[in-house]
């Protein structure tokens, strides 16, 4: 392990350290630890970023309490602090540490000289950006590995976290609720985030219009609510999944964005007119 790493893994409990997979590049650090680290004020130096693939605990960020989602991943600026309160007792999750100087090589390659900084705290994640990590993983466990390959695929992850985060550099055009171009930016966000458990809320904040007035014009403009349509997108990747063979009925379901397997069969069978099961024997 690179000493880069010292100032995160000193304040690490050793039991903690000795349980979790850990995976490292000379500007990235991934973890998947079996259980929240508690009642202990965790201070980073790097960019840290929390997958939230289990129920979340009760944290603090800078002192101040912030409410996580199951589902979503939350960003961490250098110099902030964290500390979990009542997290359950074993729910794995993925962190990711990103070594500033990664983020400002970036930074640099897109003529940018201020300091990036996260501004949304919470976000959706995309399918696209697990698979980054999924490559991250695999390349390290290979026999035949090698630090430039991981390298790559961590630089890889940080510009994946750029793209789907608001942060000081990314600017909005303020679009005219008048127009059909923040429907298209909320239709391109759920083609990108399907996979994610994504809100109304969530597609408002990122185009900046009210819930009530965004779901009156979606329709208006698409004929259908913007929960149908998200199905739709949801529905439309599991038939290319089931076709494809390489996954179980019940993966699919996941990784379209169904939290439950009856929700996603109920409704794979409303939209298409056959049950998963039906539909993939089709086309065997």
């Amino acid at each position: 392990m690179d000493h880069k790493y010292d100032n995160f893994m000193d304040q690490i409990p050793a039991r903690n350290i000795q349980n979790d997979e850990a995976y490292f590049a000379s500007s990235v650090a991934l973890f998947k630890p079996k259980t929240y680290i508690t009642d202990k004020v965790i201070q980073s130096v790097d960019y840290h970023f929390f997958l939230l693939t289990s129920p979340p605990p009760d944290i603090k960020v800078n002192g101040i309490r912030k409410e996580l989602e199951r589902g979503k991943i939350f960003a961490i600026n250098p110099g902030d602090s964290v500390l979990c309160e009542n997290a359950p007792k074993t729910k794995p999750f993925i962190s990711l540490l990103i070594k500033p100087e990664l983020i400002k090589y970036i930074s640099d390659e897109l003529g940018i000289s201020v300091d990036i900084k996260f501004l949304k705290f919470q976000n959706p994640f995309s399918n696209e950006l697990i698979h980054k990590i999924d490559s991250f993983i695999k390349e390290s466990n290979r026999k035949d590995s090698i630090g430039l390959m991981m390298d790559c695929i961590g630089t890889q992850i940080a510009v994946q976290l750029l793209r789907e985060f608001k942060t000081n550099i990314k600017k909005h055009s303020g679009l005219s609720p008048d127009t059909d171009d923040y429907v298209n930016l909320a239709m391109e966000f759920m083609q990108v985030f399907f996979t994610a458990n994504i809100t109304i809320n969530d597609i408002c904040d990122e185009i900046h219009v009210s819930p009530y007035h965004f779901i009156r014009c979606f329709k208006k403009k698409t004929g259908i609510s913007p929960h149908q349509y998200l199905m739709n997108v949801r529905i439309k990747k599991a038939e290319e999944l089931l076709i494809g063979r390489q996954h179980s009925v019940s993966e699919v379901a996941k990784i379209c964005g169904f939290v439950s397997f009856p929700h996603f069969s109920n409704t794979f069978k409303i939209i298409n007119g056959h049950s998963p099961s039906e539909y993939k024997k089709l086309f065997f």
